[in-house]
């Protein structure tokens, strides 16, 4: 199997492929771009219509994402409360330190 890095165009090394969960037919996999740095994380799923494969690039660590996906989600009032203190507020990220 074949596939290149979307910020660099090499080659991924699928030998440092880590497979971070699987569950209900679902796997969670990370891997790292040897050449560039870059990390994409990938959700495959196999169905009754066959494959599904969604992938984003991300800035965590293997480790991160491992310890991220226990939390809770955050529910979209939440999301909404932020953007709503962000814009309202001058310098929002100094004040919550």
């Amino acid at each position: 199997m074949d596939a290149r890095c979307p910020v660099c165009g090499n080659y991924y090394d699928f030998r440092k492929l880590e497979i971070i969960e699987e569950e209900n037919g679902v796997t969670l996999m990370y891997i790292k771009c040897q050449s560039c740095q870059s990390a994409a994380l990938s959700m495959i799923a196999l169905g009754p219509f066959g494959i599904k494969m969604a992938s984003v690039l991300t800035d965590l660590e293997q480790d991160e994402v491992s310890r991220f996906q226990d939390e809770n989600q955050l529910s979209s009032e939440e999301v909404l409360d932020l953007h709503e203190d962000l814009y309202k507020t001058d310098n929002f990220l100094e004040q919550i330190d």
